[in-house]
Formats: C-alpha cells, sequence, structure tokens
C-alpha cells in the first residue's frame, strides 16, 4: 500500500513519526513524507522520500509569555482544573488554538498543496501527526485510511471531550456551529464537499508513543506503540564510546524549545540557562550541554566541568548518563524513559510539561526542578538509588509495549476494512 505521513515543519515531531514511517518501508510499502518546504532536508536525511507542500513555516522568536498562558494566547489547552474548566473556557480554548496554532502548523496553503498531490500519488492511508489536522481532512477529502499518532500528551481530543460533555449538560445545548473544532474542520472540508464528524478529530485510531502514566481516561481507539528514539543523522564520537570517569548529566532544551528559545520554570519560578550551569558547577560531574553559542547569554561564564556542544543526538548519550536535565519535552522525555535514565525536569509551558514531569515524578523516576534548590536535586538524583530504581521500571513498561514493527499488520487490517468498506 502507499502511505503519506504528514507533519508540520517541526524536527521534533518528524523524529517522532520516523519510526513507524521505517517499519512501513521495511515492510514493503511505499512510504512518502510531506510538510512545509523547510522541512524538506531533514526528511531527506531520514532516509524517506520528501513532499515539499505549501509556504515555509514561519519560525517564531520565543514565546509572549506576557498572558501567563502558553503562547500568549489567554488560555491553556493543558488546563485541567475543573473550577477553570467551564464551558466559555473550553469553548474560548478551542477556538483560540485552532484559528491560532492550528492555523499556524497547517495553514490552508499546506492543505491544498497536499491534496493536490495526494489526488496524484493516490495513498491509501494517512498516518499524520496530531498537531497537524490538514492530514485528516486531506485523507476525507481523498477517501484515504487515516491514523494519528501523538507527539505530546492529548490535550486537543481531551479538552475537546470536555467541550461536548459540558455541552449536553446544558438545558439548552449549543448548536453543533458553537463547537470550535467542527466549525474550524468543517470549513476546510466544505471546500473540498465534505463533511465534518469526530472521526476528523482524533482519526481512525491514534498509535500512542507516549509512557502509558501520561495518556487520559477518553473514549478513542488509542494504541499503544513503543517510543524509539530517533534525532537525525548521528555519528557517535570516539569519546562518547569511553566510560566517564564521574557521573555525566546530559543538559538539552531538546529540539523545540532550541528552535522556539523558550526557558523553562522550576515551582513557577524562571530559570534560565546561566542559572543552571552556575548550578552544577557546584557538583563533582561532568555536564553534556547540547547548546548552540546563541543559547547563551552574552559573557556567560561556563564552568570547567561543563562541555557544550552545537548538537548531539541523545540516543547515543544518554545510555553513557547518571541524569539527565531537560524542559519537558516529549522526546527528551522518551529517550530517557527508553534508556532508563533518571531526569530532572525544568518544564516550561506550552503543552503540559509540567503535568508530564509531575506525573514521573510520581513513579520515582525523576524530579521537578524547584527554584534554587536545583543543584541539591541533582545530587539526590544522582546519589540515591531509588532513582534509578524507578527509572528502571518505566523503561521496562515501555521496552514492553509493541515496536512500531508490531503495529505494521494492525495499520495493513485497518486500511483493508476501510477499502472494504468504501467499496461497500
Amino acid at each position: 500500500m502507499r502511505v503519506l505521513v504528514t507533519t508540520s515543519a517541526v524536527n521534533s515531531h518528524l523524529n517522532n513519526l520516523v519510526p513507524t514511517a521505517w517499519a512501513l518501508r521495511t515492510a514493503g510499502h511505499e512510504v512518502c513524507v510531506a510538510s512545509q518546504p523547510d522541512l524538506t532536508e531533514a526528511i531527506k536525511n531520514s532516509g524517506l522520500p520528501a513532499v515539499a507542500v505549501g509556504e515555509p513555516m514561519a519560525k517564531p522568536r520565543g514565546i509572549d509569555e506576557s498572558s501567563g498562558t502558553p503562547f500568549g494566547l489567554g488560555f491553556d489547552i493543558a488546563e485541567t482544573r475543573p473550577e477553570k474548566l467551564t464551558l466559555d473556557y473550553v469553548r474560548g480554548t478551542l477556538d483560540t488554538y485552532t484559528s491560532m496554532v492550528g492555523e499556524y502548523m497547517a495553514d490552508q496553503s499546506m492543505l491544498d498543496d497536499l491534496i493536490r498531490f495526494a489526488r496524484a500519488w493516490k495513498p491509501d492511508l494517512v498516518l499524520w501527526d496530531a498537531h497537524n489536522y490538514a492530514g485528516p481532512v486531506l485523507a476525507r477529502v481523498i477517501g484515504a485510511a487515516h491514523v494519528r499518532i501523538l507527539p505530546a500528551p492529548d490535550h486537543w481530543a481531551r479538552m475537546h471531550a470536555r467541550y461536548l460533555d459540558l455541552a449536553a449538560e446544558q438545558t439548552s445545548p449549543p448548536s453543533a456551529d458553537d463547537d470550535p473544532m467542527a466549525a474550524y474542520l468543517g470549513a476546510k472540508l466544505a471546500r473540498y464537499d465534505r463533511e465534518y464528524d469526530e472521526e476528523v478529530v482524533v482519526g481512525q485510531a491514534t498509535l500512542d508513543p507516549l509512557p502509558s502514566w501520561v495518556g487520559f481516561p477518553l473514549d478513542i481507539d488509542y494504541r499503544a506503540v513503543r517510543h524509539v528514539p530517533y534525532h537525525g543523522p548521528t555519528v557517535v564520537p570516539p569519546w562518547l564510546r569511553r566510560k566517564p570517569k564521574r557521573p555525566r548529566v546530559c543538559l538539552t532544551l531538546g529540539q523545540t524549545r532550541r528552535a522556539l528559545g523558550v526557558q523553562g520554570s522550576a515551582g513557577g519560578e524562571e530559570v534560565s540557562i546561566t542559572d543552571v550551569l552556575e548550578g552544577v558547577a557546584a557538583l563533582d560531574v561532568e555536564v553534556i550541554a547540547t547548546l548552540r553559542a546563541d543559547q547563551l547569554p552574552p559573557n556567560t561564564v561556563v564552568p570547567d566541568n561543563v562541555r557544550l556542544f552545537d548538537f548531539l543526538p541523545l540516543n547515543p548519550l544518554l545510555p553513557t548518563c547518571s541524569a539527565v536535565v531537560h524542559y519537558g519535552g516529549m522526546g527528551s522525555v522518551g529517550a530517557a524513559v527508553v534508556h532508563g535514565v533518571p531526569q530532572l525536569g525544568i518544564p516550561g509551558d506550552m503543552w503540559g510539561e509540567g503535568d508530564v514531569m509531575a506525573r514521573l515524578e510520581g513513579r520515582g523516576a525523576g524530579l521537578v526542578g524547584r527554584g534554587d534548590t536545583l543543584v541539591e536535586q541533582l545530587r539526590r538524583l544522582i546519589e540515591d538509588p531509588s532513582f534509578l530504581e524507578g527509572a528502571a521500571q518505566v523503561q521496562k513498561e515501555m521496552l514492553a509495549t509493541p515496536s512500531p514493527r508490531d503495529m505494521v499488520p494492525e495499520l495493513e487490517a485497518l486500511t483493508a476494512r476501510h477499502r472494504e468498506s468504501r467499496i461497500g
């Protein structure tokens, strides 16, 4: 079968899709990856065919936090407090995120180009990043089966399910036109004479490579799949093959945060890279920091026990580390889980990173960074064997999850059923 994989021009989202795309390719299926032109080189480097669609996706310079909410939008799609999740708040969140974040990730030019390409190439299955809603619209227009894959906690589906529940409780239930997801996706489908339904929001199935303790109890066809770390082309340097003489700590922003220039917070207090570097100087550890020069403030003093690298893939680095300090992105969390490395999170506020790290702490596999105690927390993480035991347990659970290769027969069966239903 032919499989069209689509995502936005964000490297970490592509990296999340590559293992499943290659599992399909090595099973003998024809696969190509479509995204905005600024991701073409990264797709080529993955060894998969690339298709450029739409206009380049502009990269923001940092995030406006003036409103106290992610992206400066006034709403937080990761909000979980029941008292905050009123009908008005949930509706406002979905309306804002679809029109701003959703359209930023996949605008009309991308969708139009995708459909033009797909009508010519005729894919049987569309595998789409769950933050890129061009995928399900494309699939509905051309009649293909479609499956989404989660790059982060499923807040979009959770928030929409909350909206539907709240709307149903009203004495005068809102009309379908009041549903922001239905309005946003329905308008895109109407351009191609297709109709909206809930399948467009959640796919015909959802591949979930996140740790099991990250998910939400939603009535969705989730299919757990093992996270396979992929970070682009990798060359393992000679020094990385030797055992470190003292505990090694990885410090990383993650690829998405590197692109956006976002800092994190510890206990509500913003923590900069400079703060972290000053802290680790007091520890008898070797720190490998994956930071570009432009991510360091002018006149930053780099401690003697810190080595800076513009880029070093986590997959070969983490097995040599006693701990990892990161900002809560799912690529970093997933790689650390796979390699059984205790984690210290300084979570930012983009997509519920604080909640993810709190859940990890609850599993005994890491800690949420807390302001001026970061150094002592890192020391605990390295010296207390219970954290290594907790990390080993979540690693065991992840490695017992079906691999992307195991998912291929399920994707084949789903596509066959879809094809038969269309013929019927």
